[in-house]
């Protein structure tokens, strides 16, 4: 280092840098020392708090140097100046912003709330996902659909698995749920834990508007799993596992609309299926939503959920008839426009 006599508060160590003062007279020795690696860099201090600093490449400890180089010069300055350190720490003091909310919803309980309604909604989906792929695909491997659908017409079949499933998942979601609630119970008595509870338990129908969108939800996804389910000839080796991954697109948004609940896009995927039945139960939870777009959310997703259930019914009845191969998507394009 060159220069010292220009901030005389600089220490010979101060984070992770040590600082060796040398002349003027050396700097081309410690420029050589530089370019062979012998030194880290050669900084040269100026008057009037300006430095510059010789390195073979620009190095990544920049930032922390220059933090380093700003706090000595603050102490240098204060140390100089007229001006008391207490008055200065009063001019630099932050401005406290008092935030009082008309209707708070979206506390830090409102969101670990509704990232636990999530992530229930989730354990219930895979629930529900793993029966699917077992019943079916069993009973395709086992040759039962036969005798079945000559028997029972198959969308009377698929409804049955929908609602079925359905209701198996809400179970596993009240079952998670209240093995929670004796852990949090449990915790209270033996570690005195408290929590803050969300403002959203003081209005029951919010909790039932977001119980509802989530089990439309479940309708619409399972009848779409159980017609790919009936598509896979092997469930170990066809490549149409991947449309597994779609239920944790499609929630993913809700997680991201925590953020910011009352932007555009998240009342737009809130609105639209299937994006709807993890959004909307999310924004309900932190935020306020218009019950108009509750409702139009439901009807859309009902809509979709309609469509989805019938014609999961005609790719079941053909699908589940078929061995030997997986229908390639222009079949069941085709059996769709035939049924």
């Amino acid at each position: 280092m060159i220069g010292a006599e220009h901030l005389s508060t600089l220490p010979d160590e101060s984070g992770r840098f040590r600082f060796l003062p040398r002349g003027g007279e050396d700097e081309g020795r410690l420029r050589g020392e530089v370019e062979a690696r012998e030194l880290a860099g050669l900084l040269r201090l100026c008057p009037g708090g300006r430095a510059k600093l010789y390195t073979r490449q620009d190095p990544a400890w920049r930032g922390d140097l220059e933090r380093e180089l700003q706090a000595v010069l603050l102490t240098h300055r204060l140390a100089t100046s007229p001006i008391a350190p207490e008055e200065l720490m009063a001019l630099q003091a932050p401005l406290q912003l008092e935030v009082q909310e008309a209707a708070p919803r979206a506390g830090r309980a409102e969101r670990i709330a509704a990232i636990v309604a999530l992530a229930l909604m989730l354990v219930g989906l895979f629930t529900g996902i793993g029966y699917i792929f077992a019943s079916v695909t069993g009973e395709k491997q086992n040759r039962l659909s036969e005798q079945v659908v000559s028997a029972i017409p198959a969308q009377t079949w698929i409804d049955g698995k929908i609602l079925g499933l359905s209701a198996v998942s809400m179970v596993a979601i009240l079952v998670t749920l209240a093995a929670g609630l004796l852990y949090l119970g449990a915790s209270r008595v033996a570690w005195d834990m408290t929590i803050t509870l969300p403002t959203t338990v003081e209005r029951p129908e919010l909790l039932a508007a977001a119980l509802f969108m989530i089990l439309l939800g479940y309708l619409f996804w399972f009848a779409f799993l159980t017609a790919v389910a009936a598509l896979m000839d092997d469930p170990h080796t066809s490549t149409r596992n991947q449309f597994l991954f779609l239920p944790i697109l499609a929630a993913v948004p809700a997680f991201v609309t925590l953020t910011d609940p009352s932007a555009t896009w998240a009342r737009l995927l809130g609105l639209i299926p299937p994006t709807s039945a993890a959004v909307m139960p999310a924004r309900l939870l932190v935020t306020d939503v218009p019950w108009w777009e509750v409702g139009l959310a439901a009807v859309l997703l009902v809509a979709l959920g309609l469509l989805v259930r019938r014609a999961a019914g005609k790719i079941f009845r053909l699908a589940m008839l078929m061995y030997g191969k997986e229908p390639a998507w222009s079949e069941v394009r085709k059996w769709l426009r035939e049924a």
